[in-house]
């Protein structure tokens, strides 16, 4: 009996070990896209655009966590367009473009850009 518990307890203790240094078979591998750690932007500290409600009878935004109707304001800007990919603010010093997706251009099928 009593080698029957120490050989419980050892197996238990060898599943242990071998948890513990297990890597999560979910995780992505490094260097997956081409992207590396120290490429990934920090999050800027200005309004951030998450998500856009487009219909026929509403148009409309997620910004920071808030949701933004059309003519309505966020702080001090008024929200004056709403379009698939992106919206734009106005205050009286200006107007700002947030974009959807930051870092991404839309370009026509076949169309050829020049390398950075």
């Amino acid at each position: 009996m009593r080698a029957s518990v120490l050989l419980a307890a050892l197996s238990f203790y060898c599943a242990l070990s071998a948890a513990q240094t297990m890597r999560d078979p979910t995780r992505p591998p490094p260097g997956l896209g081409g992207m590396q750690a120290s490429a990934v932007q920090a999050p800027s500290s200005g309004p951030v655009l998450q998500s856009v409600i487009l219909s026929p009878s509403r148009h409309a935004a997620i910004i920071s966590g808030r949701l933004v109707e059309r003519g309505a304001y966020y702080g001090d800007a008024l929200l004056v367009e709403v379009a698939q990919d992106r919206v734009v603010l106005r205050t009286g010093a200006g107007t700002q473009v947030l974009k959807l997706y930051p870092g991404t251009e839309k370009h026509r099928p076949g169309e050829v850009r020049d390398a950075p």
